[in-house]
This record gives C-alpha cells, structure tokens and sequence, in this order.
C-alpha cells in the first residue's frame, strides 16, 4: 500500500471516529464541502474567468478535493477558515481599537480639551 493511501485511510478512521461522537457531523461535512466548493470557484475564476477551460478544471479540482482527498483536503480547509477568521478579527482590533489597549490617555495622543487649540496652532 502507498504512502497517500496510508495517509487518507488513516484521516478517514479519525474522522469517522469523532463523527461517532457527533450527532450532526454529516451536515457539518456537507457544509465544509459547500464552502470547498466555494473556495475553488473563487480561486479558478479569480484565475482563468469563466469560460469551458475554467469549468472544466472546476470539476476536476472539486472532484479530487471533495470526493477522492477529502481527509486531506477537508482538514486544511478548516485551517485556512480559521485563519482567516483570526486575522480578520485581528485587523477589526487594529481598526477600531487603534492597537493601543492597555495604555492610559497620554499614549493615545492625550485627553481631548486641548484638541481645538493644538488644532488652532498646528500641532496636530
């Protein structure tokens, strides 16, 4: 047996056993597969647009990482979910938290009742 059959036959009994545990885990793996999907449509039309070339390859890319390398491609697919949720969470804290938490008002530029005169002289 080779060394990727090994590999998908052993991701296939872990995840069968934590879907014994869960009692939704079909509809989760039908929703990880839909945002898979979604993922390769994105990523072929972002690449070669929409015509015959691009569908053809959109089938064969979701047939590969949906039905034959699940257990391989399932797992990085959550990976890449949460990163993208952590960094987006992250850069929302830049945006609206300004990264300075923790600092008292002087760090963030000083209390407001001077704004209009250092506004008025320059200084800002």
């Amino acid at each position: 047996m080779g060394f990727l059959q090994t590999v998908l036959n052993s991701g296939m009994g872990t995840m069968g056993g934590v879907c014994a545990f869960l009692p939704y885990c079909e509809f989760i793996m039908l929703g990880l597969k839909i945002v898979m999907l979604l993922f390769i449509i994105g990523w072929v039309r972002g690449h070669l647009g929409g015509g015959l070339v691009a569908t053809m390859v959109m089938l064969f890319i979701g047939y590969l990482a949906l039905f034959q390398y699940f257990a391989i491609f399932g797992p990085l697919t959550i990976v890449y979910l949460l990163i993208i949720m952590g960094v987006g969470g992250a850069i929302t804290d830049l945006a609206f938290g300004g990264g300075h938490y923790g600092l008292g008002p002087e760090a963030r530029g000083g209390d407001q009742r001077g704004v209009l005169s250092r506004m008025q002289t320059g200084e800002v």
